[in-house]
C-alpha cells in the first residue's frame, strides 16, 4: 500500500523535529524527501523555489531593521530611553515598573524585536526595580510583558515576513501595529500602577522638573527616530525597507557622532551578529517557501479550507479559531515560521469572510507576540532568564496577569476593526 506524499512529508517532519534537527532542516528535508521521491519533482525546481522565496526586496528590511535595534543598544540610545522614562514616570506609584513598560514601548519602536526588548531592558532595569523594593518575581515580568510589544509596535520585523508571504502593503502593515501597541501597552501601565498602589510600592523619586528637561534634552535624539521612521513611511517619503535603512544611518550618526559610544570594533561586530541573524531568517523563509510550494502540489490549502468550513460557519468564529491557534502556536514556535505556514492557509478564508488583510496581519502578529509570553515555552520568557536570573516557573507565575492583558486586548483588536485600520486607512 502506498503512502501519500503529503503524510510522507509531516511524518519526516515531526520525526526530524522530535529527534533534535532544528526547525528550518526539519522543514527542508522533509519537503525535499516528499516532492523528490513521491512526485519526481526536478531537484533544480526545489531550489528555484527555495530562492524565490528568499530573493524578495522587502526582506532586506529585516537586516537593516536588525543593525538598527543592535546600534541603539550597544551605541547609549537605549540607556538615554531609560533616563527619560524614569525621569518623566518615577514620581508616581509604581513608576519604575510603569517606566519599564513605557522603554519597551520606545525600544519596541526602534529594534523591531520582542526577544532583543526582553533582553536588553530586562538586563538594565531588573537591577534598578529589585533595588527599589519590588517582588523579584514581578520584576521580572515587566519585561517580558513589555517585551512582546517589539513585534506589534513598528518597525516589526515579523510585519515584514508577513507582507512579502501573502503580498500585503508592508507600509499599511506597519502603520495597523501602532494603535493596538500602544493600547496593549497603556492597559499594562495601568495594571502596574494599580497593583504598586495595592502592594504599597514606594514613589522611585519625588518630580524634578529640572531633572527632566535634561533626561528630555540627552535622550531627543533616541525620541525622534521612530518619528522620523514612521514618519516617513506614513508620509510616503520612503519605503518601509529604505525607512530600516533611514534607522540605520541616523542610529550610527547618533551613536558615534552625537554620544560617542559606537567604536569600530563594536560596530563590526554588531554587523557581523545582524548578517547571522539575518541569515537563520531567510533560512527560515526559504524553507518555508519550499513547504508552501510543497502543499499547494498536494492541494493541502483547499483541502484545509473545505475542512474548516465545515466547523467555522462565519466571521466571528473564524476569529475565535483564528486567535486560539495562533496563540497555542505563538508558545511553541518561532513567530516567522507560523507566519509563513499559516498565513497562507487562512488568508483565503479571511478574505471571504470580508476580513482585511491588513487587519488578519495585525491579528496574526499580535497573537503571535502574546504566545511569545505565554507559559511554559514563550521566548520572552527565555530571554528573560538570564537577563533576570529567575527560573522559568517564577517568570510564568508572575507573568499571568499581563497576559490576560495582553489577550483581552488581542481580542478587542480582532472584533472591532478601526484599532488596527484607522491609520492604514487614512494612507489610502
Amino acid at each position: 500500500m502506498s503512502i501519500s506524499p503529503i503524510a510522507v512529508l509531516l511524518i519526516l517532519f515531526f520525526v526530524t523535529l522530535i529527534i533534535g534537527i532544528p526547525f528550518v532542516w526539519s522543514l527542508t528535508i522533509s519537503c525535499v524527501v516528499s516532492l523528490c521521491f513521491c512526485t519526481g519533482t526536478p531537484l533544480m525546481t526545489i531550489v528555484q523555489k527555495m530562492y524565490n522565496g528568499g530573493a524578495k526586496y522587502t526582506l532586506l528590511a529585516i537586516f537593516f531593521f536588525m543593525l538598527a535595534g543592535a546600534i541603539m543598544q550597544h551605541g547609549g540610545i537605549s540607556s538615554r530611553l531609560v533616563n527619560f522614562a524614569k525621569a518623566a514616570l518615577g514620581h508616581v506609584h509604581g513608576g519604575l515598573s510603569v517606566a519599564v513598560l513605557a522603554v519597551c514601548m520606545l525600544f519596541a519602536a526602534l529594534s523591531g524585536s520582542s526577544i532583543a526588548t526582553t533582553a536588553a531592558i530586562g538586563g538594565m532595569m531588573y537591577p534598578e526595580l529589585v533595588k527599589e523594593k519590588y517582588p523579584e518575581g514581578y520584576a521580572a515580568a515587566l519585561p517580558v510583558a513589555g517585551g512582546t510589544l517589539g513585534i506589534v509596535i513598528p518597525p516589526s520585523i515579523v510585519f515584514v515576513v508577513y507582507g512579502a508571504t501573502t503580498g500585503t502593503s508592508v507600509s499599511k502593515l506597519l502603520m495597523s501595529g501602532v494603535i493596538p501597541g500602544v493600547m496593549a501597552g497603556v492597559f499594562m501601565c495601568i495594571y502596574a500602577y494599580l497593583y504598586a498602589r495595592k502592594n504599597n510600592i514606594p514613589k522611585s523619586d519625588n518630580f524634578d522638573f529640572k531633572k527632566l528637561i535634561a533626561a528630555t534634552k540627552d535622550a531627543i535624539w533616541a525620541l525622534l527616530m521612530p518619528i522620523i521612521i514612521l514618519g516617513g513611511i506614513y508620509s510616503g517619503i520612503f519605503t518601509p525597507t529604505e525607512s530600516a535603512a533611514v534607522a540605520v544611518v541616523y542610529g550610527l550618526f547618533v551613536a558615534a557622532f552625537i554620544h560617542r559610544e559606537m567604536t569600530p570594533s563594536k560596530l563590526f561586530q554588531i554587523v557581523i551578529d545582524a548578517v547571522k541573524g539575518t541569515a537563520n531568517i531567510l533560512m527560515l523563509i526559504m524553507a518555508a517557501s519550499l513547504f508552501g510550494y510543497a502543499l499547494t502540489v498536494y492541494q493541502f490549502p483547499a483541502m484545509f479550507t473545505n475542512l474548516m468550513s465545515t466547523f467555522i460557519t462565519g466571521k466571528y468564529t473564524f476569529l475565535l479559531f483564528l486567535n486560539i491557534l495562533l496563540i497555542i502556536l505563538g508558545m511553541l514556535m518561532d513567530s516567522g515560521a507560523i507566519i509563513l505556514i499559516i498565513a497562507p492557509l487562512v488568508y483565503p478564508m479571511a478574505v471571504s469572510f470580508g476580513i482585511d488583510p491588513v487587519q488578519l496581519g495585525c491579528i496574526i502578529v499580535f497573537n503571535l507576540a502574546v504566545g511569545q509570553a505565554t507559559p511554559p515555552f514563550g521566548n520572552c520568557l527565555f530571554a528573560a532568564i538570564p537577563a533576570t536570573h529567575q527560573d522559568i516557573v517564577t517568570l510564568s507565575k508572575n507573568v499571568w496577569p499581563f497576559v490576560i492583558i495582553l489577550f483581552a486586548t488581542v481580542f478587542l483588536v480582532s472584533y472591532v476593526p478601526i484599532f488596527s485600520m484607522l491609520l492604514p486607512n487614512m494612507m489610502n
